[in-house]
């Protein structure tokens, strides 16, 4: 496996101009898979990848807190991994918090005790949809509003191409709190499909109600390389500000391009100008503060 031979030296490279160090300690992965097909074979979208075999808390570098992200691709599967999210966490003290899913095709009160279970965890933050949400159907309006009663989380996931038809609906939810997966999903580096990413992610970083996870880039772009990445990176900081942005690892996934270290250590060279207040920010107390972590 490629992450445990990162396991004490993860977040190691992170630190600030005026010399104080953000160590593995510190760093808060504000995305992260566990899974465990060997027991649970819950991810059928899965299972033809090399990273489909058992990924557990102790397979993770040491951080001072983990976010999973639900990547069940079952509707029937999605209570159960979050029961098993629930024993893990009571065993380990990892996940620290959690997002969920649920299956949009369901009638809405289906929907809504599917959520109503899985906040039954006290880690519980909120969901995300991978397929099949309509930004603009009247379900999703009546989700973005319980999310808003219940203080929960909805990330959005999706391509460039359709982001801007999640801005309507953002725009009606304004006491929601959207969190942007994966940077907004990049197609490419090339200059077409940069452009066409960054027109969309300004629309949606002009609603003060979204956030901007710095994850996945090593998915989208295929590469850890700090040069290739900076342009994505710059640009969500642009945009969304400091104050809006954080990074996760999205790992396993994103070790197809490299190692742990490789990938937090790209994202901490990038970041290595900022200030040490921003820098602790970015990796550590914007998480936090989304995501309701103890500091």
């Amino acid at each position: 496996m490629s992450i445990p031979s990162e396991r004490h030296t993860g977040a190691s490279d992170l630190h600030g101009r005026g010399g104080r160090r953000l160590t593995d300690a510190d760093f808060v992965d504000a995305h992260v898979h566990y899974w465990q097909p060997s027991v649970n074979d819950w991810y059928e979208a899965l299972r033809s990848r090399p990273i489909y075999r058992d990924i557990l808390p102790g397979d993770f570098p040491t951080c001072a807190a983990h976010v999973h992200v639900s990547a069940v691709s079952s509707p029937r599967s999605v209570l159960a991994e979050a029961r098993w999210l629930e024993a893990l966490r009571r065993e380990t003290g990892f996940p620290s918090a959690v997002i969920g899913t649920t299956d949009p095709a369901l009638p809405f009160p289906d929907i809504e005790a599917s959520l109503e279970a899985q906040a039954e965890s006290p880690a519980f933050r909120g969901l995300r949809v991978f397929s099949g949400l309509d930004p603009a159907a009247g379900t999703t309006r009546r989700l973005f509003r319980l999310l808003a009663d219940h203080d929960w989380i909805f990330e959005i996931i999706t391509r460039p191409a359709d982001l801007p038809s999640y801005l309507p609906a953002i725009k009606d939810s304004p006491d929601t709190t959207f969190v942007l997966e994966h940077a907004g999903w990049p197609g490419g580096a090339e200059p077409e499909e940069f452009h066409q990413w960054r027109e969309a992610i300004a629309l949606l970083a002009t609603s003060g109600n979204v956030d901007c996870k710095i994850s996945g880039l090593g998915m989208a772009l295929k590469t850890t390389d700090p040069a290739r990445l900076r342009p994505f990176v710059e640009t969500c900081l642009d945009l969304f500000g400091v104050d809006r942005c954080f990074f996760g690892s999205n790992f396993p996934v994103d070790s197809i391009a490299g190692t742990y270290a490789d990938l937090m250590g790209a994202y901490g060279q990038i970041t290595g100008g900022l200030s040490d207040e921003d820098q602790h920010k970015l990796f550590a107390a914007n998480a936090r503060h989304r995501y309701r972590l103890p500091d």
